[in-house]
């Protein structure tokens, strides 16, 4: 890393004045922006210190020695750069202190990359005892990867000090993930958060003295989801397909409609996971694949036949590859006359919407079937209902009075 601007200032503050008269010299380092204040452990009265010059007035053997001292300080600290620099350290002011206090070995203690390979460690024992999902364990992965080819182009690095955790490193990070990896700022977000993760294991074992995160906002893309209304759902239903493939695809695709579950969780669906309660009703009880989450869905009529339907075959539905699946929706959407983007997800809000809230199953209910763990995720579905019968309303409104 390279100095933009580095400069030194000796500072004495009559309101400090001490009761034998003197006041404390401090020193302030301004490093590439960044600032910091240390003592230089040298006492002067206030009307002895001359600011323009950065020294004691007077040639006495006293003033000597302190400014002196002051002149070994500034010498000592563009020693100190030089060292950090040679050693791969992103220089700042913090670090520059810390360094001439000489506690910048015992801050060194723990690296970032050696903090996330331990996170990770921790995290897979997790997922080997079922306490996370392996999604959640994988997702973490990639961040440490991702972490490390952010190092790799920017700094030339493998790893790096704790110490040199700032908003700036932070804010680089994310512009890296958008530009470099061509990331969408929700997916970016992730990655941000479980950097945040291993950041707080290193402030809560004080490996970190300040929270790089602090001053940094992690805010997620409002996207509105696309969802089939009933007449478009009920369209699919009853299209008859030319080919076995696409109605396999249907199939499979409503299945998710009326039961909310996602692609990862239909491709994982097994007998297992169907259970009968006392009154005959049937049941998916499963965790999720995603989040390992608990979620309990009653199976319709419409699923109910779907699985009846496939009920010889070695699979419990005929789910394919994903980015397969999604091409066939595309297909069934243009077949049937809908102008939305169809895919995996699409089914899931729809169950969300078209076939629970606005049926008035309440939020509370469709959290615990979709697996959330609390109602705030199913509100934005509660909200795109409301919108969605304001805007029919409206319609409808414009019809009388015509």
């Amino acid at each position: 890393m390279k100095r933009r601007s580095f400069a030194t200032t000796f500072c004495v503050s009559p309101s400090r004045t001490r009761r034998n008269g003197l006041s404390p010299i401090n020193l302030t380092i301004s490093y590439n922006g960044s600032r910091a204040t240390m003592s230089t452990g040298r006492q002067v009265k206030f009307e002895d210190w001359d600011n323009k010059r950065q020294r004691v007035r007077g040639s006495g053997d006293e003033a000597n020695a302190i400014n002196d001292h002051l002149q070994l300080l500034r010498t000592r600290l563009y020693d100190k750069e030089n060292e950090l620099l040679e050693r791969g350290y992103i220089v700042n002011a913090d670090i520059l202190r810390d360094a001439m206090l000489d506690r910048i070995d015992t801050l060194q203690a723990k690296s970032l990359m050696q903090l996330f390979r331990e996170y990770l460690a921790d995290r897979k024992s997790d997922m080997e005892c079922g306490k996370i999902a392996k999604d959640t364990y994988f997702n973490i992965k990639r961040t440490y990867e991702l972490v490390l080819m952010y190092l790799q182009h920017r700094y030339k690095r493998n790893d790096m000090a704790l110490l040199e955790l700032n908003h700036s490193f932070i804010a680089s990070f994310h512009t890296f993930l958008l530009n470099n990896r061509k990331m969408k700022q929700n997916t970016s977000v992730k990655s941000l958060r479980i950097l945040k993760q291993v950041i707080n294991v290193a402030l809560a074992d004080r490996h970190l003295p300040t929270d790089p995160f602090a001053k940094f906002k992690i805010q997620r893309e409002v996207v509105e989801r696309d969802f089939l209304t009933n007449d478009e759902l009920e369209s699919i239903i009853n299209h008859s397909f030319s080919t076995s493939r696409l109605e396999r695809a249907r199939d499979v695709f409503v299945f998710a409609c009326y039961t909310g579950l996602s692609y990862s969780d239909l491709k994982t669906l097994a007998k297992e996971h169907i259970s009968e309660d006392d009154s005959g009703r049937l049941w998916i009880k499963k965790h999720r694949v995603k989040t390992g989450v608990l979620f309990r869905v009653p199976l319709l009529p419409i699923p109910k036949l779907i699985l009846e339907k496939y009920r010889e075959s070695e699979e419990m539905l005929p789910v394919r590859d994903l980015s397969t699946f999604d091409e066939y929706l595309k297909e069934i959407a243009a077949l049937c006359g809908i102008n939305k983007r169809v895919s995996t997800h699409t089914a899931r809000y729809t169950f969300a919407t078209t076939v629970t809230l606005t049926n008035r199953v309440s939020i509370d209910v469709v959290a615990k079937m979709m697996g959330h763990t609390n109602t705030r995720m199913t509100s934005h579905y509660a909200k795109v209902v409301d919108d969605y019968i304001a805007a029919e309303m409206d319609r409808l409104q414009e019809v009388y009075m015509e």
